[in-house]
């Protein structure tokens, strides 16, 4: 079907001669299945979406799932993995029972509640009185409950270890730590305006996300914008379905971002398309930042980035004309060696229009929405600890990077770490992850709060069955859209299931006047449920309200004002500093809270400014960063994981890998689920045609990718969707899944190399080697590879015509330390040997 056909279809118009699909009113949605009650939730931490969900159930059990029509995220629709998560609730390959054993190379064996919290209560006090408090680090995550999210950090300050970490410094906190630098927040530097004000702006950059095809719900919204007449530019280093969705699409060199957006400010700049009167009033260190760019010209920008200098001058003109413009992205400008700097000079191109504050701007930027943490105030007059945080990162605040941990594990530096709480399916999703088990295997304890039994649970000592959404009540976190949800419980624990606060709780007691602060502070003052089936478990709807009500920008919500039965479906954009602005504050507002950050005319919440910057402005030159170590003004920096930065590792491994997923699963999740499995049943190794005739690679063909850190195989699939110097991965795979395991691709992902200001691992622009599986002369396959590229791309790949003020970055050699040890583990194992996938049977289960 044509153009002119296409026009006259149902639901479509033309506007500024772009097709436009017109949405239909959304429909009730009601299930085929037979059902008496329906019950109305959130889809929990799986997701930042934040979907609403319609839940059917017959008889007390839920027989049919969809999307809240009622739920301004959602609007009805699913995802597949909202879609899919009915498998979840009652699949029968969970973690039913408490599981204990005491060695890793033990069988675990089947035991009570009390007797697997004895046992960890024993091993915790054995680790405490040999290691001191310390030696224990408690690990979670955007994906955990707030029983474990809170809980877990109550429980850890109070047994006395600074070492709480979560997943920010893996997953996509860099870019909010950057922002603290540039517009300043309270802690990380959030979304401004929600995803429903998308469809105000006049033009949106698009940068590292492939939204359309892992959060297909936030992806409607950009539509909306789209078909309301933003303009959208799409920056990824892989052409993928949400670039397809722009109007202009520009293929990246993997870590090459901060050269293009200084060379649009060039071009803005230089032809005078900034908002010069808010510049004026609200920008600090212009003058500073413009001589930066002076220096990135297009045709410059050109050979370093791949990108054609019309393309970049056309996008320049677009963005920096637009009022109002704004900007959103995801882990794509996180996981990279130069974060910090690519994500400021994305924070300057939106100074530069002014569009902060109004709607349809604002620096929007997905994931880790999470607010402001507090844990208790009565834990102020604690003891200090004895020992600081393992960490190292240049800033003295926020998470540390986890890897860190691995090592004192691994090497007792700089001090020992012999134990460790965490949950999910952490251990392949750490870089290094061979690494890590070798580490893993030296602690005390490794206590795992079980939903399946994965590669994590396979590395423990104790695990307890945790209960999920539909078995507990507590508020969801994580959202993009700055939001606190409410999920509701909708049927009983299932088994012997509970919730991962009792674990906290369990062993709080136990632990009490012989380990940690304890006896000192009562980790509980919020209570148990005191009737009905939970009875005697701890009370999660008023845990949740004593959480929320210890930190001033979530203390006006409560769960009274979030439940999406009695309120407003959506739940509340914090900072809610009281009850009273728990409303629609915006007369386009869908969600009740805080509409727009930034507003001109408003300070900063508990702050005099309206930007709490030393300055009191948007800081392009950040004389913060400059004091511990950084650079003042963003400027690109090529780590030791770029043939710009490190030629003579790029010789040996001469493709750049990224890592990524698809809609059906985040992280393990979806490769538990049948439904989901079929949509992603490999993981794939994307190659680009061109580079694969090359290496003598056809699609199908199984290859192997392969570093000095270890090794992993995969299907061939190759297509012009990748570069030819570049290639793709999905993450969340390992190799204990039930239907298609595999070994997880961080295998070959550095833990040392981060970005140096936050620690953020640097999962993209990883380089590494590719080669059909039963090839006899690998090294010969790689020459062949260099050689192509060097003729290809001879700026990037040969050193003859590489650009000689390209800056390297002075941290490739941080910690070097632990650069020679992560050398050195490997004696310990030989990783040429064939890592066998054994997938997890229902047998494991027959307890």
């Amino acid at each position: 079907m044509d153009f002119e056909e296409l026009k006259n279809e149902k639901f479509m118009r033309v506007k500024d001669n772009r097709l436009i699909k017109i949405k239909p009113d959304h429909r009730p949605q009601e299930s085929t299945k037979e059902y008496d009650t329906v019950r109305y939730s959130t889809c929990t931490n799986m997701c930042e979406s934040g979907c609403g969900l319609k839940i059917f159930l017959k008889d007390g059990k839920i027989v049919d799932v969809m999307g809240d029509p009622e739920h301004p995220q959602n609007r009805g629709g699913l995802c597949s993995k909202g879609v899919g998560q009915i498998q979840w609730w009652y699949d029968p390959l969970r973690v039913h029972h408490p599981m204990i054993r005491k060695s890793l190379s033990d069988d675990f064996k089947r035991v009570s509640w009390d007797d697997a919290l004895d046992f960890a209560a024993e091993r915790l006090i054995k680790l405490h009185d040999e290691y001191g408090p310390e030696a224990l680090t408690v690990f979670r995550t955007g994906r955990s409950s707030f029983g474990n999210k809170e809980g877990g950090a109550r429980f850890a300050r109070i047994f006395g270890t600074p070492n709480v970490y979560g997943q920010g410094p893996i997953c996509c906190e860099s870019p909010g730590v950057s922002m603290n630098y540039v517009f300043g927040a309270k802690g990380l530097g959030r979304l401004m305006n929600p995803t429903q004000d998308w469809k105000n702006s006049k033009c949106i950059l698009v940068v590292g996300t492939n939204m359309a095809a892992q959060e297909t719900i936030t992806m409607t919204h950009l539509l909306d914008a789209r078909d309301n007449g933003a303009f959208l530019i799409g920056v990824d280093p892989r052409f993928n379905a949400t670039l397809s969705k722009c109007d202009i699409g520009m293929r990246i060199r993997s870590g090459s971002d901060a050269i293009l957006f200084l060379a649009m400010g060039n071009i803005i700049i230089k032809e005078k398309l900034y908002n010069k009167e808010f510049v004026d009033k609200w920008v600090e260190g212009f003058e500073e930042y413009a001589k930066e760019c002076a220096q990135w010209t297009p045709e410059r920008a050109e050979k370093l980035t791949y990108v054609p200098k019309e393309m970049i001058i056309e996008a320049a003109r677009r963005f920096g004309s637009a009022r109002p413009a704004s900007v959103t992205g995801n882990l794509g400008t996180a996981q990279i060696y130069n974060s910090n700097n690519v994500n400021r000079s994305i924070a300057a191109l939106l100074a530069l229009t002014g569009s902060i504050g109004v709607k349809g701007g604002g620096w929007n930027w997905l994931h880790n929405c999470r607010p402001p943490l507090n844990y208790g105030h009565d834990l102020n007059d604690l003891p200090g600890f004895k020992r600081p945080q393992i960490t190292d990162k240049l800033i003295s605040w926020g998470d540390s990077s986890v890897p860190c941990i691995i090592n004192a594990m691994m090497y007792e530096k700089p001090y020992p770490v012999k134990g460790i709480i965490w949950n999910g399916d952490h251990l392949p999703q750490f870089p290094n992850s061979w690494k890590m088990e070798e580490a893993m295997k030296k602690n005390i304890i490794n206590i795992h709060l079980s939903i399946y039994p994965n590669h994590t649970y396979m590395f423990s000592h104790v695990a307890f069955p945790i209960a999920i959404s539909v078995e507990t009540d507590s508020v969801c976190h994580h959202g993009n859209n700055r939001l606190l949800q409410w999920h509701n419980k909708i049927i009983p624990y299932q088994h012997e299931h509970r919730a991962d606060i009792d674990v906290f709780d369990g062993l709080a007691k136990r632990l009490k006047g012989k380990a940690g602060h304890f006896d000192k502070v009562e980790f509980n003052p919020w209570g148990y449920y005191k009737e009905g089936p939970d009875k005697g478990r701890v009370n999660e709807i008023k845990m949740t309200d004593f959480f929320n009500e210890q930190e001033s920008f979530t203390r006006g919500i409560t769960y009274e004002l979030l439940n999406p039965e009695k309120n407003p479906k959506g739940g509340l954009m914090w900072p809610v500093m009281s009850k009273e602005e728990a409303v629609f504050q915006d007369d386009e507002a869908v969600l009740r809270g805080k509409w727009i950050m930034y507003k001109e005319g408003e300070n900063y919440p508990e702050s005099d400014k309206r930007f709490p910057t030393p300055s009191g402005k948007i800081e392009l030159a950040s004389e913060a960063l400059e004091k511990i170590g950084w650079y003042k003004v963003p400027t690109q920096v090529e780590g030791s994981e770029s043939p710009l930065g490190n030629f003579e590792r790029a010789k040996k491994y001469p493709l750049v890998l990224n890592t990524t997923r698809i809609a059906q699963s985040f992280h393990e999740g979806g490769h538990w689920w049948p439904w989901n499995d079929e949509l992603e049943p490999d993981r794939n190794i994307e190659i680009n045609p061109t580079t694969a005739a090359v290496m003598g690679i056809e699609d199908g063909d199984m290859v192997i990718v392969e570093n000095d850190r270890g090794w992993v195989e995969g299907p061939a699939w190759v297509t012009e969707m990748v570069p030819e110097d570049g290639i793709w991965a999905n993450f969340g795979f390992d190799r204990y899944q039930p239907f298609h395991p595999y070994e997880s691709i961080n295998t070959v992902i550095d833990d040392i190399i981060k970005d140096p200001v936050y620690g953020q691992i640097q999962f993209k622009a990883v380089l590494c080697r590719v080669y059909r599986k039963g090839d006899t002369d690998p090294d010969t396959t790689a020459k062949k590879t260099l050689e192509f590229l060097q003729k290809r791309f001879p700026e990037v790949w040969d050193p003859k015509h590489q650009d000689k003020n390209i800056i390297v970055g002075k941290w490739k050699n941080h910690w070097k330390e632990y650069h020679e040890l992560s050398i050195g583990w490997k004696k310990l194992v030989n990783f040429k040997e064939p890592v066998e996938c054994t997938p997890v049977s229902c047998d494991i289960r027959k307890y």
